[in-house]
């Protein structure tokens, strides 16, 4: 196995790990009480701030073995779907995990515990978060479409990607479990590339060189 085979490889395990764990943490947002400092609320969080900075780390082997057919398109609905999530995942979450609970306890702050009045207090923010939802969503849907046209990994796990962000959308009573079904198909994604069974071809990856 090659030096860029095993980062593949390497690539698809954080990528499945995160997705997998972001997973978890989206459907148990559903479970737990997200106005209030408590433990399975803060626990919740982690799950879902260590998944994603894990998932970002395995993001672009997802994106390397399938360059070779997305073409610019690709690139381009990529780094979208890659900026949304790091933008979200690398401010927004911690936020609301660790610090928001504190903000909510305060006295007269308990009204803040109200889904986007955080994100209301200052245009600034609003705006930022928008911004990235707007390029995680886009560029999941683009990307999914990038990947359906690759024909690099199967299917159904590309459809799942490029009609994820329109489930969330038009399914919002079910939201959270819309981005878990995403994020698994993500995981899965990870699977393959993990244990070789979709990695660079012949033709992209670089040939290790023996001496004769």
């Amino acid at each position: 196995m090659t030096t860029i085979d095993r980062m593949i490889s390497g690539g698809g395990v954080f990528l499945a790990v995160g997705a997998g764990l972001s997973a978890v943490a989206a459907l148990g947002q559903d479970f737990v009480d997200q106005s209030t400092a408590n433990a399975a609320m803060t626990a919740v969080g982690t799950v879902g701030v260590v998944g994603g900075l894990l998932m970002l780390i395995g993001m672009p082997a997802w994106y390397a073995v399938q360059a070779h057919r997305a073409g610019r398109f690709g690139a381009v609905t990529f780094v979208l779907a890659f900026v949304g999530w790091a933008g979200l995942q690398v401010t927004s979450q911690p936020l609301f995990t660790y610090l928001a609970p504190a903000i909510y306890a305060r006295a007269g702050d308990h009204a803040l515990a109200r889904p986007g009045a955080l994100e209301e207090l200052s245009t600034g923010y609003l705006a930022y978060v928008a911004v990235m939802l707007i390029a995680l969503n886009v560029g999941l849907l683009l990307f999914g479409i990038a990947m359906i046209r690759a024909r690099v990994f199967p299917r159904v796990l590309s459809w799942a990607v490029a009609l994820g962000p329109l489930g969330v959308f038009f399914l919002s009573a079910v939201e959270q479990e819309v981005i878990a079904a995403v994020l698994a198909a993500i995981a899965v994604c990870g699977l393959l590339m993990a244990t070789g069974r979709v990695r660079l071809p012949v033709a992209v990856a670089p040939v290790a060189v023996t001496a004769g």
